[in-house]
């Protein structure tokens, strides 16, 4: 076979591999896209973590915890409504 034929026989089989890899990568792209969403619906109100000082912990804390809790609260509440 002539160098020519070669090189075009090459140049075929490389863009039909990369068309491969991307079309799997899109594939794989929204199956994951969906599997988000359907975890999310199903998914629902998680209740957090117990907040309960521990034995050392400091007097100013309390509030420090109280306000760390709020603001996971909001924000979790946010990205939630943005979302949907």
């Amino acid at each position: 076979m002539p160098v020519p034929d070669l090189l075009l026989e090459g140049l075929k089989l490389l863009i039909l591999g990369m068309g491969i890899v991307y079309a799997f990568l899109l594939l794989l792209v929204g199956i994951l896209g969906l599997m988000g969403r359907l975890v999310r619906s199903v998914e629902g109100e998680r209740p957090g973590p117990a907040l309960v000082g521990s034995p050392g912990q400091a007097e100013g804390e309390d509030e420090v915890v109280a306000a760390i809790a709020a603001a996971l609260t909001l924000h979790r509440a946010r990205y939630r409504s943005s979302r949907q």
